[in-house]
C-alpha cells in the first residue's frame, strides 16, 4: 500500500478527532461533525481571485481543521497575505502546525477588527460559521465586524447546508453576486458570494 496515501489518512482521522473534541466543547459554535470536502473547500475558494490580494488581504473566519485554507493556498493566494480567524484553541493550533506562514488569530469572528493589524485592508472574508446554529445575538455581532471591516468593493464568501430560502444576517448593503450549488458534500451544501458595494460597483482587485 502507498505510504503517502497511509500517512494522509492518518493526519485526516486526527483532524477529525480534533474537530470532534472542538464539537464536544462547543457543539452551537462548530456546527458540523465533519470537515469540508475538498469540492466544497474549492468552491469557496474558487469565488476569489489572487489578483484582490495585491493592496489588501483575505480573512477567513471559522478555518476548523484547515480544509478551505489549505484550498485558498492552492489557489494562488499567497500565505503572507491570509488572516485565518480560529476561536478554539485546540483548532487554531492544529492550523499553526499544518500552515506555519499563514497569519493565524485564536479569536472570536465578533472580534474581526481587534485581532487585525491597524488599518487591514480586507477584500474578502470567507465564512465557514454556522450562522443558523449560532445564538441570534453572535450572529448579528459577527456581522456588524463583517460589515465594519469588509472594504468596499469586497467579496464576503459564505456557505450553508439550506439549499433554499434567503441566506440570514446578510447585511442590507450587500449584494448578493453568485450562487454556487455544492452537491458532493456531506450534506451537500451552497456557497454564496455577497458584494459590498462601491461607489462605482467594481469588485476590489
Amino acid at each position: 500500500m502507498d505510504r503517502g496515501f497511509v500517512d494522509r489518512r492518518k493526519k485526516g482521522l486526527a483532524r477529525q478527532v480534533l474537530l470532534l473534541r472542538a464539537l464536544t466543547q462547543n457543539p452551537r459554535g462548530m456546527g458540523t461533525l465533519f470537515p469540508s470536502s475538498s469540492a466544497l473547500a474549492g468552491a469557496m475558494a474558487g469565488a476569489v481571485s489572487p489578483r484582490m490580494t495585491k493592496n489588501g488581504v483575505f480573512v477567513e473566519l471559522g478555518a476548523g481543521t484547515g480544509p478551505v485554507t489549505e484550498a485558498l493556498l492552492k489557489r494562488g493566494i499567497p500565505a503572507e497575505k491570509l488572516i485565518v480567524i480560529e476561536k478554539s484553541p485546540v483548532l487554531a493550533e492544529c492550523l499553526l502546525e499544518r500552515f506555519p506562514h499563514v497569519d493565524v488569530r485564536c479569536c472570536g469572528a465578533d472580534e474581526i477588527s481587534a485581532c487585525l493589524p491597524e488599518r487591514t485592508r480586507v477584500n474578502a472574508i470567507i465564512s465557514s460559521l454556522p450562522f443558523r446554529s449560532l445564538p441570534r445575538e453572535v450572529s448579528v455581532s459577527i456581522m456588524r465586524e463583517v460589515e465594519r471591516t469588509l472594504s468596499f468593493g469586497g467579496i464576503f464568501v459564505q456557505f450553508t447546508y439550506a439549499l433554499v430560502g434567503k441566506m440570514p444576517f446578510i447585511p442590507d448593503g450587500f449584494r448578493k453576486v453568485r450562487t454556487r450549488l455544492v452537491p458532493f458534500n456531506v450534506p451537500p451544501a451552497k456557497v454564496e458570494v455577497y458584494l459590498k458595494p462601491r461607489t462605482d460597483g467594481a469588485i476590489a482587485v
